[in-house]
């Protein structure tokens, strides 16, 4: 009886189509104005500085990649102190623009050049940060650059050598 149950599952699992689920990812042309009114668009480092700005449209969520600055040094907290600010650069100008009640949450991912086992450096995320309108529409963006981004984002991650060093 057990193996005509499984065969059952099997051809009906066959026959009938899950659900699926896609998201539609657009560009997000607004948001990257309002960013790239706020930000310095020089990386210093050679590299484009908004790579990724797109949105799930079904879903509100906005995603964006950013190249981090080369300070003058490359001081590991001097490049993190500057993410950060842009972090929260780039959260008040999304939050801000036009296209903000469309957006639920942001993710955004600050990417640093980092050699590899053959020194080819590629762009790999160092810092993400996450928040969501609900938690924007009550934050004071005054006092932002003295708040502590793990306690005042709903997500707040930095790789853990740079973390280290914080």
């Amino acid at each position: 009886m057990r193996p005509v149950v499984a065969a059952l599952v099997l051809v009906l699992g066959l026959i009938c189509p899950l659900p699926t689920y896609a998201q539609e990812q657009t560009d997000e042309p607004v948001v990257r104005q309002a960013l790239q009114a706020v930000l310095d668009m020089d990386t210093g480092r050679g590299v484009e500085r908004l790579s990724r700005i797109t949105l799930d449209t079904s879903r509100g969520d906005l995603t964006i990649v950013f190249a981090m600055r080369r300070p003058l040094t490359d001081d590991p907290r001097q490049i993190v102190a500057s993410a950060t600010d842009d972090i929260f650069s780039i959260l008040w100008a999304t939050y801000a623009s036009a296209d903000a009640p469309r957006i639920r949450t942001t993710t955004v991912l600050g990417t640093y050049a980092v050699s590899g086992r053959y020194d080819n450096p590629r762009e790999i995320p160092l810092i993400r940060a996450v928040l969501t309108a609900d938690r924007a529409a009550n934050f004071d963006w005054a006092s932002a650059y003295r708040l502590d981004p793990s306690q005042a984002l709903d997500t707040w991650w930095v790789e853990g050598e740079l973390a280290a060093m914080q």
